[in-house]
């Protein structure tokens, strides 16, 4: 709308040259009026922009700052995560132990549940033995 007033304006100017009907005095009026007025608008759209490109620049450099949180909340993540894969790999670590030494314990258990039979035996023969020697 603004260049259209400023053509309008550049318009009219080369017109009054040419014709006298709009050289009176209130068309050239009305025409200073609208350049003006074309120019404060002009004026104004250009304030407009520049406070809009300030608005964006701070906008971009509070991005670009929330990124630079976002990066080192990731990091410290990344550092916790590498951490608690650490603390896990050790508990993997200490339950096998802790299978290996249930397995052992078992194991050991059987023998000596056999060695406990065996000696039960022993005992049952001896017993049988001294019983025979007595009757004889």
């Amino acid at each position: 709308m603004r260049f259209t007033t400023i053509a309008a304006l550049a318009a009219l100017g080369a017109a009054s040259a040419l014709s006298p009907a709009l050289a009176d005095p209130v068309t050239r009026e009305q025409a200073k009026a609208d350049y003006h007025q074309a120019k404060a608008d002009a004026v104004k759209s250009q304030i407009q922009k520049e406070d809009a490109q300030e608005e964006a620049n701070a906008n971009q450099a509070d991005a670009a700052s929330a990124q630079a949180q976002a990066n080192v909340a990731q990091a410290g993540a990344s550092e916790l995560k590498s951490q608690a894969d650490a603390v896990q790999t050790q508990a993997d670590i200490a339950q096998n132990q802790a299978n290996d030494s249930k397995t052992q314990a078992q194991d050991a258990q059987a023998r000596a549940d056999q060695a406990t039979a065996n000696r039960d035996a022993a005992i049952d023969r001896a017993e049988d033995a001294r019983e025979t020697a007595r009757n004889n």
